[in-house]
């Protein structure tokens, strides 16, 4: 089975990012993400309710010349401003040429 090398970029932020963030990974030539709820406790606080509003886990894979980019994206223009983590791994993708 071939697989291809690639990085798993997660993002954990507030929900009222999801569009912002999405455009941007638009904008720079991402073809696609994943985005789901998520809850938890972290540094900054523990969101008790959903009227507080909610976090979410934004995951995209792509080569690592594009997640240079995003990851520049994001320290330039979010970490210093909002309450968002993001962190990177490998992954070996099958079918990851559709990420290129």
């Amino acid at each position: 089975m071939k697989t291809v090398k690639l990085k798993c970029i997660t993002i954990i932020a507030e929900d009222t990012l999801q569009s912002s963030l999405t455009n941007e990974l638009s904008v720079l030539g991402v073809k696609g993400y994943t985005i789901e709820k998520a809850t938890g406790k972290g540094e900054a606080m523990e969101r008790m309710s959903e009227w507080e509003g909610e976090n979410i886990r934004l995951e995209v894979l792509v080569g690592e010349a594009m997640a240079e980019k995003i990851v520049e994206k994001l320290s330039q223009d979010y970490f210093n401003r909002y309450s968002l983590i993001a962190y990177l791994t490998d992954a070996e993708v099958i079918r990851g040429e559709k990420f290129l």
